[in-house]
């Protein structure tokens, strides 16, 4: 791709010396320039160069604020973790139980609006900047329907494998709840502070 656009390039840039040259004015001289490309060529490549922007975009306005979230939010679980701050439990029946991470919880906001922030400095829209702030959601609840592909696999595989799935799907539910829908809920409040924030500082100024 970057030799196709270096060579287009140079052959409109020729052709519009020559008509330049010919004593054509300069806007009739860059119309008639472009005319020379054909439509499906021209129709080409605008969907590459809008496929390109979409990917450099998700990239540099939510990827990786959202990376940057989800490492800051694992920080700080990691930090509670050696200041021996443990989530609290609720036992269910059957042995579960449902982990609260209390403490981490209320320090999400914290990173929702770091990743806001981010994503914002990066260009990124409103849209762009809530997504970025969920980054570190969407991440747990990938990782933990991957367990659960996994176990499946494994018990198919496996003959003892030891995999129930009676306790199996409530225990992830319990963490998914715990980890990505309250996680998620935490980080979207910091993220919206952070834009009421912003907003209420261009209405002042």
């Amino acid at each position: 791709m970057p030799e196709c656009a270096e060579e287009l390039a140079g052959h409109l840039e020729d052709s519009y010396e020559a008509f330049l040259q010919e004593g054509l004015p300069p806007d009739v001289a860059l119309q008639r320039t472009m005319c020379q490309i054909e439509g499906r060529f021209k129709g080409g490549l605008v969907l590459q160069l809008l496929k390109e922007d979409i990917m450099i975009g998700f990239t540099r306005k939510i990827a990786l604020p959202g990376l940057l979230t989800f490492a800051l939010a694992i920080l700080t679980a990691w930090a509670l973790d050696l200041a021996h701050v443990q989530p609290k439990a609720i036992f269910l029946a059957n042995g579960l139980f449902l982990p609260i991470p209390i403490a981490w919880l209320c320090l999400l906001p914290f990173c929702g609006a770091a990743g806001a922030l981010i994503s914002r400095r990066s260009g990124g829209s409103l849209p762009q900047r809530i997504a970025a702030s969920l980054f570190p959601s969407a991440i747990m609840v990938a990782v933990l329907m991957l367990i659960l592909v996994a176990g499946f696999a494994i018990s198919l595989f496996v003959a003892d494998s030891g995999w129930n799935w009676a306790l199996a799907v409530p225990a992830v539910a319990g963490w998914m709840l715990s980890y990505a829908g309250a996680s998620a809920m935490c980080l979207g409040l910091g993220a919206g502070v952070a834009e009421r924030t912003r907003r209420t500082r261009a209405t002042a100024i």
